[in-house]
């Protein structure tokens, strides 16, 4: 099938999918002006203007985007460890460590400290034999391009089992303690980092991309390195589905039929 990308490039989307085990490609070429993913669409959420800027503007890589890809590493693609150095230094201020990005790449280059940091999440997570049943049988790192309208939207899947269901390895620091509401329900915090991060939108769109009824989050805390695991309900599912509809509409009108000039827009309400 030919898919037409956001800058109106053609592509057979096979020969999309096959390259996106490449994250040169997946980050780089597929970025944002070609496709949407689920960090994109998180920015339209929380304003058109922002992810206008968010285009012209991105990001530099965070802590916990490095943190993340470590431990994605080590769990799901293990055979690929070894790409990166660590560096046995307290500071990244040192001669040492400037040495090392220089020989190696921002990167692929950490401290000691991260690689224990990442060895005790990944330990915790591995040592789990519930968690290791998710990898059985399955597939990782499955990338993938769906048409949602006019609209390409990328993803790569954690761990993929085909017809059954999408699982997502995610680190927190936001706790995993149940939590007793007022009216008596019990309700773990990861429920409100859901809410925080828009996670019930990634659960709604990996479910259509792959075509799989179930997502689960599969969960360490960096801090006690405690583990949750957690299926998104049709709840949680029905609120991802209206957010990801909510931003493909935000999309169209501002950025494909230009309905609204983001000078003009504004918010308007009476509190």
């Amino acid at each position: 099938m030919q898919v037409t990308l956001l800058n109106g490039d053609k592509y057979d989307q096979s020969e999309l999918v096959d390259n996106m085990s490449s994250d040169e490609f997946y980050y780089s070429f597929l970025g944002i002006d070609k496709a949407l993913s689920y960090s994109s669409l998180k920015w339209l959420l929380k304003s058109p203007k922002w992810f206008e800027y968010k285009m012209r503007n991105p990001s530099p890589e965070t802590q916990a985007l490095r943190d993340g890809k470590l431990v994605h590493t080590q769990i799901l693609e293990p055979q690929k460890y070894s790409q990166f150095t660590f560096v046995d230094t307290s500071s990244k201020n040192t001669k040492k460590w400037k040495l090392a990005v220089e020989q190696n790449g921002k990167a692929y280059t950490y401290t000691n400290k991260e690689k224990y940091m990442n060895n005790r999440i990944t330990t915790a997570f591995m040592q789990n034999d519930r968690c290791v049943e998710f990898l059985k049988d399955s597939e990782v790192e499955v990338g993938a391009l769906e048409m949602f309208g006019k609209i390409p939207v990328r993803a790569k899947a954690d761990i993929l089992r085909a017809g059954e269901f999408v699982a997502d390895v995610k680190t927190t620091n936001d706790g995993l303690k149940q939590i007793e509401l007022k009216n008596g329900a019990v309700k773990n915090q990861f429920a409100f980092t859901v809410d925080k991060y828009d996670y019930d939108l990634q659960a709604y769109l990996y479910t259509q991309i792959y075509n799989v009824p179930d997502f689960y989050w599969l969960v360490v805390d960096k801090t006690t390195t405690d583990i949750g695991i957690f299926k998104a309900s049709q709840e949680t599912l029905n609120k991802g589905k209206l957010k990801l509809e909510a931003c493909l509409q935000l999309y169209e009108a501002f950025f494909i039929d230009e309905l609204i000039d983001l000078s003009q827009f504004y918010v308007e309400s009476q509190i």
